[in-house]
């Protein structure tokens, strides 16, 4: 696998981690140290995707652009990702 999607994969997950804990830290108990210390980790993971996806060589423009959709762009990510390494 290409350098560039596997990084992109790694971070994809990690976004996706990330999230999941959030939405379920507000699902259920919402600590608040929780929300602050995972709502910055998120959105520089978020940011990080989104950066390698748009300056990234050789990516599909669907990868792209699904990068920069809030909340999905990983499980999105991921997706495409995989649809690239297989092609």
């Amino acid at each position: 696998m290409r350098p560039l999607l596997r990084t992109l994969e790694v971070l994809s997950v990690l976004e996706l981690v990330s999230v999941a804990a959030l939405l379920a830290n507000l699902a259920t108990v919402h600590v608040d140290g929780v929300a602050s210390a995972l709502g910055p980790a998120h959105g520089a993971l978020y940011l990080a995707v989104a950066v390698t996806a748009l300056l990234g060589q050789g990516l599909l423009l669907r990868t792209r652009l699904l990068a920069l959709v809030p909340v999905f762009g990983g499980v999105f990510t991921l997706v495409n990702v995989r649809r690239e390494t297989r092609r």
